[in-house]
């Protein structure tokens, strides 16, 4: 067998190219230009979002996958999302492709975002992006999403879900989140500081249609409380910008330290036959209005 494979007239040949493979591979991974690619990804995202990004290292894997560690994208000084990793997983052949998918893994917050970005190379815009969240604390999420970049809610829990959206040539896409073990504290309603609530369940769901976002379900479940919002806002990634809101909302009270609250809260709330109070949230994000009244879908 070993004289067949010295006779072998390819063995040379195939030898000399599998040789020049390795240290190709090898050489591109010891010489990998981490700061020329760190700084071309911070480039392309600022150009073309509103955020800034700080990227403390970038290398490559045996595997040729881009690996950025301590990625901090900043929506203003106050608002930024620390993620401890991303690993991008772009193909060979997506070089060939007029629209790209680029697979990625982030991990922060304990947690794992999976999922795939495709992009138009001709007008260098996202058409559609998917992903996967696996055990993510919530923690953070009031103080990004608000607009000194420090809420007074206080949260905690554990969100796990997906999302599709493609977002040409009109956004469309779906979305299922759930929080488990969710906590809230310092909770206000007209002002006055609602008791800590704890070992609840939320559960957000819904479909992105054109130009709005339709919610079947946005609710939080726990021990003597059960609140439903539903009916559809702006896109959720343009409510900063403003919009129209048509929502309507019930909830039934029947924990011994909230109930008490029940009380304060009937003059602005329609009363339905099953003991629940309910209302609408209408106008804009800018300026929303609670009016008493029924809602048919509940």
């Amino acid at each position: 067998m070993k004289e067949k494979i010295r006779n072998y007239k390819h063995i040379v040949p195939l030898s000399y190219v599998s040789f020049f493979v390795i240290a190709f591979f090898v050489f591109l991974i010891l010489t990998f230009p981490g700061d020329i690619v760190k700084q071309r990804i911070i480039s392309e995202i600022q150009n073309s979002t509103p955020y800034k990004v700080d990227i403390k290292t970038a290398d490559v894997s045996p595997l040729l996958n881009i690996n950025l560690k301590n990625v901090t994208i900043h929506k203003s000084q106050n608002q930024f999302l620390e993620l401890d990793s991303i690993t991008i997983k772009p193909s060979i052949f997506s070089v060939f492709s007029d629209s790209p998918k680029i697979p990625f893994t982030a991990k922060l917050h304990g947690g794992e975002i999976e999922g795939a970005v495709r992009v138009s190379k001709g007008n260098n815009k996202i058409e559609e992006i998917k992903v996967d969240i696996k055990n993510l604390k919530v923690d953070g999420i009031p103080d990004l999403l608000s607009e000194e970049g420090k809420a007074e809610m206080l949260i905690h829990g554990r969100l796990n879900g997906n999302l599709f959206v493609q977002f040409l040539p009109n956004p469309n896409g779906e979305f299922n989140f759930v929080v488990e073990g969710l906590e809230l504290d310092n909770l206000k309603v007209k002002g006055m500081k609602l008791p800590s609530l704890t070992n609840l369940t939320s559960r957000f769901n819904g479909k992105i249609v054109d130009e709005l976002t339709n919610i079947d379900e946005l609710s939080v479940k726990g021990e003597g409380i059960d609140l439903q919002i539903t009916g559809s806002t702006p896109l959720l990634w343009e409510m900063s910008e403003g919009g129209i809101l048509d929502l309507g909302y019930r909830v039934e009270i029947t924990d011994n330290d909230l109930v008490k609250y029940k009380t304060f809260l009937a003059p602005y709330l329609a009363q339905h036959k099953d003991g629940s109070l309910g209302g609408k949230i209408l106008g804009t994000v800018m300026n929303p209005r609670f009016e008493k009244g029924s809602i048919k879908r509940f």
